[in-house]
């Protein structure tokens, strides 16, 4: 296994996307029959999130499907519209040891953020952003709807490296990445005359999602989400751990009604992690913060389950668990906070979802649903597919519109 990550130039990526489209009509090796086709009549298609037109709530979880340009591009010719980048940190010169994955059933990892430096995983999104903005006309769909793709960008994961410059620089890079820009539409210009004149916005994104260390102290987590608002102005997530649905009710699940009892969790992951009454509290607070602003507050469900390295397949004594396991666990936090609000709670869903619980998480009141585990078994990007089809013959059936 390479133990090393690597980046490809705009140029490159856009010639070998031409050459194999136009030879095999596939790109990076996904068939255009696999090809998510757009439609100005889709049902599930969200006329307005972070004040942006979404043509389909799904999409790649941040995780290890969207740190190149080439896999963000593979995620979205499949379906995904709403894209959540790779979590960046300030420490950005990792040694990620491998395997850091287990997907064998339910999903064990021991990654975190970005394998690439700060300004490379900049340069990658940038490069995805204006590739898709090349396929939607390369592949026929500019005469028949917009983009409605959503970019959501992850920052972690404490005070110090969040508002540190090298931070405030990737940031603002999302924010304006006109040069950039400039700069590929003048090759486009040049050497892809088909090309010349896309309309492609300078900003990346306008919403962020807060990731923050297992066991961070809940002053900082509602300081950060306060910055990402007031500061920076951005339409923000903060991601919440499933530790707070509480030891026993967690415990219980696990044990009693998934029948692993191999999987031990430490005290210490619950009694270290935000608990239910502080995260209602700032959930109220960071609510007004952000009506006061006219910007969305919304929260992720959620975070993965720490838990003691009980297989030995992955290296440490402690790792994450995501997946199907995690799913009864997030989706019975989802019902506890929608109950405590009244429904009056926006959330993002990523937690074992799959083609056949997504109506479902939908249906529940989640904005949107992304995905990590499920996209890593055989088909890849391309089970995203079912998705889509699946919640279009659900609501269809139900006579339901967005």
């Amino acid at each position: 296994m390479c133990g090393m990550m690597k980046t490809l130039p705009f140029i490159v990526l856009l010639k070998w996307i031409l050459k194999e489209y136009e030879a095999k009509q596939s790109i990076f090796g996904i068939h255009r029959s696999l090809f998510y086709t757009p439609g100005n009549n889709k049902p599930y298609a969200t006329k307005d999130l972070f004040g942006q037109y979404l043509a389909a709530p799904v999409g790649p979880a941040a995780g290890p499907h969207t740190q190149l340009a080439q896999n963000i591009i593979c995620a979205w010719l499949s379906g995904g519209r709403l894209i959540e980048l790779k979590t960046v940190q300030v420490m950005d010169n990792l040694e990620v040891a491998k395997p850091c994955i287990d997907m064998e059933d339910e999903g064990y990892n021991v990654e975190w953020s970005q394998e690439l430096p700060l300004e490379q995983s900049a340069d990658e999104y940038i490069k995805a952003w204006v590739l898709i903005h090349i396929l939607h006309r390369l592949l026929g769909y500019e005469e028949m709807v917009p983009v409605g793709t959503i970019f959501n960008f992850s920052v972690g994961y404490n005070m110090e490296g969040i508002t540190s410059p090298k931070m405030i620089r990737f940031m603002n890079r999302i924010a304006d990445a006109a040069e950039e820009i400039l700069n590929m539409q003048t090759v486009l210009k040049a050497e892809f005359p088909r090309f010349a004149g896309l309309e492609i916005p300078s900003r990346l994104s306008n919403n962020v999602t807060l990731s923050t260390m297992h066991g961070c102290p809940p002053d900082e987590i509602e300081q950060l989400a306060r910055y990402l608002l007031v500061e920076k102005g951005l339409h923000t997530t903060v991601k919440l751990n499933p530790t707070l649905l509480g030891k026993d009710k967690v415990i219980g699940i696990l044990h009693d009604h998934l029948g692993y009892h191999e999987i031990q969790i430490p005290d210490a992951v619950f009694e270290h992690d935000l608990q239910y009454a502080r995260a209602v509290a700032m959930i109220k607070t960071l609510q007004q913060t952000a009506a006061e602003r006219n910007l969305t507050l919304s929260f992720k469900l959620s975070n993965t389950l720490a838990m003691a390295n009980h297989k030995g397949v992955l290296p440490g004594n402690e790792m994450y668990m995501s997946g199907r396991a995690l799913y009864p666990i997030t989706i019975n936090l989802f019902h506890k906070l929608s109950k405590e609000f009244d429904g009056d709670i926006n959330v993002s869903y990523s937690a074992g979802a799959d083609a056949f619980n997504l109506t479902a998480i939908l249906a529940s009141g989640a904005k949107s649903v992304t995905v990590a585990s499920d996209l890593l078994k055989p088909g890849g990007y391309s089970r995203l597919l079912q998705y889509l089809e699946n919640l279009e013959e659900d609501m269809s059936a139900r006579n339901v519109s967005s």
